[in-house]
């Protein structure tokens, strides 16, 4: 069965693409075209050799819509782009719902495959994290915007929606109660299919050996702003200004792996490296977990799932926070990435140099408490996912 995926940025493709692995494996599906909506996903994907190279090994194609500055060509094009739909019946995974919304031919598009193809619609809500991180999340969130009413979620017009956790899950992690006639798969944490696990682990020295080297530390960025709208907390910036003047002391001895996020304006960054004088460090856009295998330790100053993906892996991890008060609060003084960090340093800059120091100088390892990771999460039943696509499918 042909096959579109569309996703609005690199995280969402983090999450599905190893589904398509697994759903190629099993000769579900043949033909693969990845759609972003945006020209500048586009060519951040495209930066993100790993994921390409991914693409490329499923026998993939990636492309985008909206190319073109004038109304009518662009129309043409996206057309051109979308012309499977009017021939083939396809199986469609949107990343994010709503991904239709704004455009009529896409709209259109999808409702005509469905109607008269028997097209197949697939959303994905997987979160790749543990349902207590949802729980955290949800706390810091209302503790600057309030407490909202609970509305019920209703989705319509899929065929499918995949989840991580199971909707009972979902809707606690929400909040809200589920509204849906469409079918129900959980596919578990979709990062450790064993097809995707596999391509990552055979091609890791490969990509890694091309712009790293050890020791080094990995430092995933997020927005030089705030993080969330409302917040009443130092910047992203400030924060991230503060933590570089403690780790340049140790320049000559690690290696910093900094990771953009689809949000962080790269530009404004170079600038604070320069102003802070800091060196001995590359930009990477490689898959985060090979960068996390290697890594010393993760080191974070703004919230990041990429801590949970740390954690699992093995990989210690230290976060400095600076929240707003409200959050604090409502968080009781811990950190919002629940049961995830090792070293949790709450406005203390004398207490990040003492772990700095003892992590790199010192080469102190931690002795972590190991948790089955499967009691956090569920782990994907790859046999019984095969056969309800199968099902659904043929």
């Amino acid at each position: 069965m042909n096959c579109i995926v569309f996703f609005p940025s690199t995280n969402y493709l983090d999450d599905i693409l190893p589904l398509i692995f697994e759903l190629k494996k099993a000769n579900l599906i043949s033909s693969i075209v990845f759609i972003t909506t945006k020209k500048k996903w586009f060519y951040y994907i495209k930066q993100n050799v790993v994921l390409c190279d991914g693409i490329t090994a499923v026998g993939g194609k990636l492309t985008y819509l909206n190319k073109y500055k004038n109304r009518y060509i662009n129309l043409l094009y996206n057309v051109i782009v979308l012309r499977k739909y009017f021939c083939n019946k396809i199986l469609t995974f949107e990343a994010k719902i709503g991904i239709q919304e704004g455009s009529r031919l896409i709209s259109k598009t999808l409702l005509f495959n469905q109607k008269y193809w028997n097209g197949k619609r697939v959303l994905s809500k997987t979160r790749n994290w543990p349902n207590e991180l949802n729980f955290s999340f949800l706390e810091y969130t209302r503790s600057v915007v309030g407490r909202k009413e609970s509305i019920d979620e209703t989705t319509k017009g899929y065929d499918a929606i995949l989840y991580t956790h199971s909707p009972e899950e979902y809707e606690q992690g929400l909040d809200a109660k589920l509204i849906t006639n469409a079918k129900i798969i959980q596919v578990g944490y979709t990062r450790v299919m064993k097809e995707w696990t596999s391509f990552v682990d055979k091609n890791m020295e490969k990509y890694v050996s091309r712009e790293v080297t050890i020791p080094c530390f990995f430092f995933p960025l997020a927005v030089t702003g705030v993080w969330m709208s409302g917040e009443r907390c130092p910047t992203g910036r400030e924060k991230l200004v503060k933590c570089l003047k403690v780790f340049k002391k140790y320049n000559n001895e690690i290696l910093t792996v900094f990771k953009p996020h689809h949000k962080t304006d790269v530009n404004e960054f170079n600038e604070i490296l320069e102003t802070v004088n800091y060196t001995n460090y590359v930009i990477s856009y490689l898959y985060p977990v090979m960068l996390i295998k290697i890594a010393k330790f993760t080191f974070v100053c703004s919230p990041s799932t990429l801590v949970w993906e740390a954690y699992y892996n093995g990989c210690t991890t230290v976060e400095y926070a600076d929240y707003d008060e409200r959050c604090n609060l409502a968080l009781k003084g811990k950190t919002v990435h629940t049961g995830c960090v090792d070293y949790f340093i709450n406005r203390d800059m004398d207490k990040l140099e003492q772990v700095a120091e003892m992590l790199i100088s010192n080469n102190k390892d931690v002795k972590r408490i190991h948790k089955r990771h499967e009691e956090k999460i569920p782990m994907p039943n790859i046999q019984e996912i095969i056969m309800n696509f199968r099902d659904f499918v043929l």
